[in-house]
């Protein structure tokens, strides 16, 4: 991670960006997503994280009660109306069943501990790419090489491409699933938003001129 960031390519990067091809409709998929998506979709550590504790959980609380309900069950706490050879039966599936959501969830558990400390590096990386971001990629760097009378597909997908060639260049050790899911959101940051504050501005400005005549 200590070489993930090299200021040395900061003036470089714009200059230096390779278009493997030139997009087309057909390279846009029906979803509107940059790359592709779909079961390819890159997931953060820390989502991961999330759900593998979240399961663990709930293995290890369905496990605990399983086990819990099974002893009360056999010490005559609870009272099951089984015959001796149906009860047996009964309380060793529900053993075994309930001791591997047990193990599971325990294993399950630990898996989330490694995933946690994953998710704070990774956490990192992203902070330090969007900060960069931030700092270096804006619409007239995306813009600047492109043909803007091109269809809105294509544009999209060609400064899309342009602002992930951009990230992968600087950041070459980061992992490209990554780098293209923070592209969608960098994309966003640089232009949906911006037009939001547009139209919200022109829409002020608009009003402060009606209440002045």
């Amino acid at each position: 991670m200590d070489n993930l960031y090299d200021e040395n390519k900061n003036e470089e990067i714009t200059e230096e960006l390779v278009e493997n091809e030139t997009p087309t409709e057909e390279m846009f998929d029906e979803e509107g997503s940059f790359f592709g998506g779909g079961d390819n979709t890159y997931v953060k550590k820390a989502d991961k994280y999330e759900d593998v504790r979240s399961s663990a959980f709930t293995m290890l609380i369905v496990g605990m009660l399983g086990i819990i309900f099974v002893i009360l069950a056999l010490t005559k706490v609870i009272n099951i109306p089984f015959s001796e050879s149906t009860a047996w039966l009964f309380y060793s599936i529900m053993s075994i069943v309930f001791i591997s959501f047990a193990v599971a969830g325990f294993f399950s558990l630990r898996k989330a501990n490694k995933l946690k400390a994953e998710a704070e590096i990774e956490n990192k990386v992203i902070d330090e790419i969007e900060k960069w971001a931030k700092d270096n990629i804006s619409q007239s760097v995306v813009d600047s090489g492109l043909d803007l009378n091109e269809s809105v597909e294509i544009l999209y997908f060609s400064r899309a491409e342009k602002i992930k060639n951009t990230l992968m260049h600087q950041f070459e050790d980061a992992d490209e699933g990554l780098i293209e899911l923070l592209t969608e959101s960098i994309y966003t940051k640089i232009y949906e938003d911006d037009e939001a504050f547009d139209e919200e501005y022109e829409y002020e400005e608009e009003t402060t001129d009606s209440s002045e005549e």
